[in-house]
């Protein structure tokens, strides 16, 4: 297994975090638009396999963004929005933690496999 491999497989694994960044930053900035923009593609109720899976993949890659806006809601538009943006530096704090953790297990298991790197 090569470096580039390696670091191929943290990039994959890092990019649902790095979505998840991505997307509350825009709800940062857009707010309701885009909160609207996501509720158009969850399913309400899910019933079929399909809309679940829909469900699944979109609040796995871009639901934290806007669960912590509609909790927020219930402010004003003022204290949600400073709210809103300390939570999205926590978010962004735990991706870095969460990534350092991948770099960390994933270099842990080629250690204990052996698994040579070239």
């Amino acid at each position: 297994m090569s470096e580039q491999t390696l670091e191929n497989i943290e990039f994959i694994l890092l990019s649902p975090v790095l979505a998840q960044i991505a997307f509350a930053f825009l709800v940062l900035i857009l707010g309701f638009v885009i909160v609207d923009y996501y509720e158009w593609g969850i399913f309400r109720p899910a019933e079929t396999g399909f809309q679940k899976l829909t469900n699944g993949i979109m609040k796995g890659l871009f639901g934290i963004g806007p669960y912590f806006y509609k909790r927020y809601k219930k402010h004003n538009w003022l204290t949600a929005k400073i709210l809103y943006f300390f939570t999205f530096i926590g978010i962004c704090i735990g991706a870095f933690v969460a990534y350092g953790l991948l770099w960390l297990i994933l270099r842990t298991i080629v250690k204990v496999l052996g698994i040579e790197l070239y």
